[in-house]
């Protein structure tokens, strides 16, 4: 059960942007700039370095899985602004 600060998933996502193939760095840029379209494909360096600039809590949460498309169950808890991904959902008691 992964538990981030948003500082340390912030740092992560660099990293992994920073890793990433060219070709997801246009899903990346697209993830991130929704209403601007990338002229030419952005730089890695770049990327990372507006990701390490600051986003917010949601936005770390919408990009983490076009970074990392095999984690799931991503989500940000406000309490004690952390991070989590991978954690086995709990199933609901089905009441008659």
């Amino acid at each position: 059960m992964p538990a981030l600060s948003k500082d340390m998933a912030t740092e992560k996502l660099a990293t992994g942007i920073e890793k990433a193939r060219q070709s997801a760095l246009a899903e990346i840029y697209a993830e991130l700039f929704p209403e601007k379209p990338a002229a030419a494909t952005p730089s890695a360096a770049d990327l990372a370095h507006y990701i390490r600039s600051g986003l917010d809590a949601e936005e770390v949460v919408d990009l983490w899985n076009v970074v990392f498309p095999a984690d799931r169950n991503v989500w940000y808890d406000e309490g004690d602004d952390t991070i989590h991904y991978n954690e086995a959902t709990v199933g609901y008691a089905e009441v008659d």
